[in-house]
């Protein structure tokens, strides 16, 4: 998995911050993630071959007012979208919704509580370029429950542990903007 953030500040102080994370769709399985029985079903979908996608998250974060060099992260949205271009047919195989088989009830009451709880609003389709968006009103995380603490900080780097634990190590990209300054 890799991971990149980019962080802009507002007026009011908020960082807002985007998260992006590479995956690989993995073959031989199901679009739920099964793997596929050794005799698979005439109609049964299985990912044919790797399928590499990119994954955004996207959120804010604020000091928290507890703990000391804590930020608390709010997740607002995000996009899923296929990372090579070549992949895009089977891509779409995966993921267009006219090609999903109907949904069972638990994933359907997920989704619903998704809706209700979090004010989940995604994408009807599959927009042309395969990409896939959502967001929520009610932004998940918050002071407590989603955070990063800063265990270094300087001009040019940052080190912070996540609240699972995940160390997370930024590095400024010097840019030709930086350097006529």
């Amino acid at each position: 998995m890799t991971c990149y953030t980019s962080f802009y500040r507002d007026l009011l102080s908020h960082i807002y911050c985007s998260i992006v994370v590479a995956f690989t769709i993995e073959p031989q399985q199901t679009r739920t993630g099964d793997q596929v029985p050794r005799h698979p079903k005439q109609d049964e979908f299985v990912v044919r071959y790797p399928i590499r996608g990119i994954m955004t998250n996207y959120g804010y974060l604020l000091p928290d007012p507890e703990v000391p060099n804590r930020m608390s992260i709010w997740f607002t949205g995000g996009t899923l979208e296929v990372n090579d271009e070549s992949d895009l047919k089977e891509w779409k195989r995966i993921f267009d919704d006219s090609t999903v088989p109907r949904r069972d009830m638990r994933e359907f009451a997920r989704l619903l509580a998704a809706k209700v709880l979090l004010g989940a609003n995604a994408s009807d389709a599959i927009e042309q370029d395969g990409s896939m968006s959502y967001t929520l009103k009610r932004p998940i995380g918050g002071h407590g429950s989603a955070f990063c603490d800063v265990l270094y900080l300087d001009d040019s780097l940052r080190i912070m542990r996540g609240h699972h634990g995940s160390l997370y190590v930024f590095s400024k990209v010097i840019t030709s903007d930086d350097r006529s300054e």
